[in-house]
């Protein structure tokens, strides 16, 4: 399990990684790159890749799932719930 503290961090992370995380939990407000880019930049190159966008700003769903988020996930959210979206994402 590998942590990034900014988007870049995390694009460059996924880039290097020879086995490929099987989900991503990624959030919008990030330091560098935002989190709409990192995806972006991310599903670039894989587009099959699982993110499930966490976010306390949830005027932002939509747009995230439409570029391609597995799923949403509002912020404070109980560890149940984030739960229940990665093994739905990993059944995809």
């Amino acid at each position: 399990m590998e942590f990034s503290i900014n988007g870049k961090e995390a694009v460059d992370n996924y880039r290097i990684q020879s086995e490929k995380p099987k989900v991503i939990i990624m959030d919008h407000r990030m330091p560098v790159m935002n989190g709409f880019d990192a995806m972006n930049e991310i599903l670039k190159i894989d587009r099959n890749t699982k993110i499930i966008f966490a976010s306390a700003d949830t005027m932002i769903k939509e747009h995230s799932i439409s570029m391609g988020a597995t799923a949403f996930l509002s912020k404070p959210f109980r560890i149940d719930e984030l739960i229940n979206l990665i093994n739905k994402a990993l059944k995809e």
